[in-house]
């Protein structure tokens, strides 16, 4: 195989799990580049800090992707491909442009729907019954570029942010390998331009701000629980008079009847 030279910004399990393919396959970033939060330990997801000090390579922390003397080393870095991958930089134009083949995300939604922040949260919410995983280069847009490879899954009336986070984190795992192997042999799917007409985009931010509204039907109310219950963030809320109240499930109970 011949060499690749990859620049390598993320996090999350997604980041960490599509780092290990990398690794795998014997490529190597020339550099990783990770999320702000990431402080080198495990929390709700392994750290790709921890992986790549593990591994050996190397790593840039706590410094945004504005700087510019970063900037430069990824310019000069001569990259075939930038992977972003669970990563929650902002990445400027110039970096987006300075790669051969471009710059790869992979957004947990069936694109050009569902654009945004929290897409599968507004997504349950809204009471899909099919979710999905969009591998896609990146442009200036929000999620707004040409989509290389698409894959759904079904979500049951037992789904919870949770579990399809965890749905999600697979397939995109699974699509990131199918893309990096037809990559080396050269074969790289053709991508295709997404229909605006299709498309809805959602800001950072939580349904209602995590909040029940007691004027929605049941269904919703009840969309809305399952969109909030993702351990170990805050469930669902409401207030009685000033006090607010969360909803959480019964096995958090010990001995509850």
């Amino acid at each position: 195989m011949e060499n690749k030279k990859v620049i390598y910004i993320g996090g999350k399990q997604i980041g960490v799990n599509c780092l290990r393919i990398l690794l795998k396959k014997g490529i190597r970033p020339e550099l990783v580049i990770a999320n702000m939060d990431d402080n080198g330990q495990d929390t709700w997801h392994e750290s790709i800090v921890k992986l790549s000090k593990k591994s050996n390579l190397s790593l840039i922390q706590n410094t945004r992707l504005s700087d510019k003397k970063l900037q430069k080393q990824i310019i000069e870095s001569n990259a075939d491909i930038i992977f972003s991958i669970g990563g929650t930089h902002l990445i400027p134009e110039v970096i987006l442009k300075a790669p051969k083949l471009g710059c790869f995300n992979i957004h947990p939604a069936l694109l050009p729907k569902y654009r945004g922040r929290y897409s599968t949260v507004h997504a349950l919410f809204n009471g899909e019954k099919n979710i999905g995983v969009t591998a896609h280069w990146m442009d200036m847009g929000i999620d707004t570029g040409p989509i290389i490879l698409q894959r759904k899954f079904k979500v049951t009336d037992a789904d919870t942010a949770k579990s399809v986070y965890d749905n999600f984190t697979k397939l995109g795992t699974d699509i990131f390998e199918e893309f990096v192997e037809k990559w080396i042999k050269k074969r790289v799917p053709k991508s295709k331009i997404q229909n605006e007409k299709n498309a809805s985009y959602y800001p950072k931010g939580l349904p209602n701000d995590g909040n029940i509204d007691w004027n929605w039907n049941g269904l919703q109310i009840y969309n809305f629980i399952r969109s909030m219950t993702f351990e170990p963030f805050p469930p669902a809320s409401f207030y009685i008079g000033k006090k607010k109240m969360v909803i959480v499930e019964e096995k958090y109970f010990k001995g509850f009847k």
